[in-house]
């Protein structure tokens, strides 16, 4: 690995926090939708999750068309963000810390295939023990729903590239979806494919990068 590391770069679900696909499954299951395993993926959805997390839906129309496809028109936009945050199991509390010990020393940026009804909570004092939100954890926050389009696209690598100025040979990009890890390759940037158990102190620490 080149040492010359100037930027960190990190996924948010299964690097930053665990997460607990099967809950969400069951939340969305309870709530009356159909075959949501079908739309629901380890690393990229489909359907009009997938148009939800790519920005193509706001929340309010993420709740209409979630509405005619499923078997309870009642549903309500707190039910699904409900069943969404169902993805998220926890967040280890030295991560917190890592990141801003981090920052110290690196620029430190967040890209997430994520959405409003995630980072509706994300963004809010609820995020850590501490009261700080996401955002403040990070020198910026890149979003899907934001961009326009979702990892492994390479639209998603070069937005973020132009916007931030960063070079990929100086940025470490941590990611637990081995298709995004192989486009950040292809472009140029220093990777790191994780499991979500692993303490990432360690990783740093034998890499001589903290």
């Amino acid at each position: 690995m080149n040492k010359n590391i100037k930027n960190i770069l990190f996924d948010l679900g299964g690097v930053i926090i665990s997460l607990d696909k099967q809950k969400a499954l069951d939340r969305f299951t309870e709530i009356g939708f159909p075959n949501i395993h079908e739309y629901l993926g380890e690393f990229r959805q489909k359907g009009i999750f997938l148009d939800y997390e790519e920005g193509k839906i706001d929340r309010e129309n993420f709740l209409k068309e979630f509405r005619k496809m499923s078997n309870n028109q009642n549903i309500t936009a707190e039910q699904i963000d409900y069943a969404w945050l169902g993805f998220l199991d926890h967040i280890p509390e030295y991560k917190f810390q890592l990141l801003k010990e981090l920052r110290k020393k690196y620029k430190v940026y967040l890209l997430s295939n994520t959405n409003p009804s995630i980072m509706g909570w994300a963004m809010t004092h609820e995020f850590s023990p501490e009261g700080i939100p996401i955002q403040d954890y990070f020198d910026k926050c890149y979003l899907s729903y934001e961009i326009g389009c979702a990892k492994p696209d390479r639209e998603i690598f070069d937005f973020i590239i132009q916007d931030s100025a960063m070079q990929p040979a100086e940025t470490l990009f941590f990611d637990d979806g081995k298709a995004n890890i192989e486009i950040a390759d292809k472009i140029g940037f220093q990777t790191y494919l994780t499991n979500q158990d692993e303490d990432l102190r360690k990783v740093f620490t034998d890499k001589g990068l903290l």
